[in-house]
Formats: structure tokens, sequence, C-alpha cells
């Protein structure tokens, strides 16, 4: 384990030299008095790239894939890509038919075009964008039922954990959620748009940015947390609305003149004969709790209700009787 350790720092080690070398060489060939034959520069930055590609395919494991792609190497890799690239750009807006969607996908690949000394391109974000590439390409070609759902699991297979793509899938997320009119339609949509960002595909070891959270993670997380917030939102609404409509209950509930043994010998009589329909007694009892009171209680109790029901006493259910003569006899009489 020591002997590999050692044999890993030397192999990282002559990466890092021969970087600096290419860097050297390829700075001294820009110069207008380079003291070196041009030939003789180009020769000596063939075989050093020759002795980078061999140490990437014998000892992969060891290659340092966060080290800085050296200039010379970038030069060449940029002058290539540039066709490549508007040819991409121009296959994508044909079927994409939005600018907007082309920057996004081709993000990555503008990234490492651009030759701004502070934007530092590693083998590892170089190995990316030839992944990016690839994918855009056979994109272009494929056949799509749905462009915006295409470019979605493009982003998550690919992760671009970028600022730009995570607004973009946001932005879908909240104008297909504000399309729903109450709170409870918004959680069931965001519900639903949670449950299929977590079944989306990702690609392991593969990243926009290699030091954050997996653009899928991201989008989980938001789409949770604004679950959270409407939930908590509804049950202050409901919480609020429920405290108002008590009140108005107390003050508005309907006085019955009888007691409340009688009405619910009724209240069931009416609901056997079909009079009153529903799947079950106890939502009628709760509806009759909310909004009658007796003489005796002004709040009225739905299991004592449902009890009331089920064991009457012959004395309410003749007082019950009598006053359903009484309705028929008025029935008569209009």
């Amino acid at each position: 384990m020591e002997n590999e350790r050692s044999f890993e720092f030397l192999i990282r080690q002559y990466q890092l030299q021969i970087g600096v070398w290419l860097n050297d060489l390829f700075y001294e060939k820009q110069q207008e008095n380079c003291p070196y034959p041009g030939w003789a520069v180009e020769f000596i930055i063939q075989e050093l790239e020759s002795l980078l590609i061999f140490i990437y395919t014998r000892y992969p494991s060891f290659f340092n894939l966060s080290e800085k792609v050296p200039e010379i190497s970038l030069h060449q890799i940029r002058q290539s890509l540039k066709e490549r690239f508007q040819k991409l750009r121009k296959y994508l807006l044909k079927e994409l038919k939005n600018e907007l969607h082309v920057q996004l996908a081709l993000l990555p690949l503008k990234k490492l075009l651009n030759t701004d000394s502070k934007n530092n391109i590693t083998y590892r974000f170089l190995l990316y964008t030839k992944r990016i590439e690839k994918t855009l390409f056979d994109f272009t070609y494929s056949e799509r039922s749905c462009v915006d759902k295409t470019m979605i699991d493009m982003c998550i297979l690919l992760n671009y954990n970028c600022i730009e793509a995570q607004d973009f899938l946001i932005n879908k997320i909240r104008d297909e959620v504000n399309k729903e009119d109450t709170p409870e339609s918004k959680i069931n949509r965001l519900c639903f748009f949670l449950k299929e960002f977590r079944q989306l595909e990702e690609k392991p070891n593969l990243a926009f940015k290699n030091n954050c959270r997996s653009l899928k993670e991201q989008i989980c997380t938001w789409i949770s947390e604004e679950i959270i917030y409407h939930e908590r939102n509804l049950q202050s609404f409901s919480s609020n609305l429920s405290a108002k409509e008590d009140a108005l209950l107390i003050e508005e509930k309907v006085q019955l003149s009888v007691s409340v043994e009688v009405f619910t010998i009724m209240v069931r009589a009416a609901k056997d004969n079909k009079l009153i329909i529903t799947k079950h007694a106890t939502e009628l009892f709760k509806m009759v709790s909310k909004y009658f009171s007796s003489k005796q209680a002004k709040t009225i109790s739905t299991h004592s209700l449902r009890n009331k029901s089920y064991v009457a006493e012959s004395a309410a259910k003749r007082e019950a009787i009598d006053f359903l003569h009484g309705m028929i006899k008025s029935i008569h009489e209009y």
C-alpha cells in the first residue's frame, strides 16, 4: 500500500512537471523572438503530449483529473472545437427552436471555449465536455415526443449543476404549479414533480461543477422546501378559516325545539328512508353537531348523536312520531 501511494505521488509529479514544461513552451512559442527553432519546439511539444497520453492510458487510476490542462493542449482543443461548436449550435437551434434552451445546452462547451485565464479547465472538465458534445450530437439525431422533457432529462442525466440550469428547471416547475387554483392542488402538483425528478437517471461521477451538489439533489431539495412552505400556508389558512367558521357557528346555529334524542331519531329515519343520502351516518351527525343546538346544549356531541340514534327510548320515539304527524297535517293544509 505504501509503495502504491509513493508510485501514485511519483506519477502525479511527472504529470505536473510535464504540464509546466508544456506551458513554458507555449509561452515561448508565442514570443516573436523565440530563441528555439520552430520545428524543435513542435517536436518537444508532441513528445511531451504523447508522454501525458501514455500516463493517462497506462495509469488511469493515478492520473490527476483535477490538474489543469496545459495551455498548448487547450489551444489545440479550442481550435478543433470551434467549427464543431457552430455546427452543433445550428443543429440544436433547428431542433429546439429556442435560443435560451440552446445556450443552456451549450454552456459547458462555451466554458471550454472561453479563453479567460481565470477560467481554469481541468482534465475532469475536459472529459465532461467530451461527453456533453457526444450527447448533444446524438440528441440532434434522435426522435423526441417532447423537447422540454428531453432537455430536463438531459440536464439531470449529465448533471448541469450550475445556476443557469437550476433557474431553468425551477422556472419550468413554478410555471406549472402556478397554473393550479388551490393550495391543495399546488401541493399535489409539487409532489408529482418531486416523484418525477427522484426517478430521473443521473450519471455517477459526472458534473459541470465538481464540488457542488448534483442538479437532481438541488431540484428535489427546492421542491421539498416548496411543499413544506405551501403546507404551512395551507395549515395556517385552514386554522384561521376554521376559527372564523366556529365563531360564526356559535352565533348562527339553528336551535331545535325538540330534545336531541327526538331529533336524532328523526335524522336517522330520514337517512334510512333515503330522504338524506350519505354513505356514513357519522358524516350526517357531524353536520348536525356543527349546525344545530338544543335548549339544553349549545354544542351537540357527534358521539352522543350516534349513540342515541341506535339506543332510542320509547318516550323519545313517541314524541318523534307525534311531531311527524304534525308535519303531515301541515302538508295536507298547504
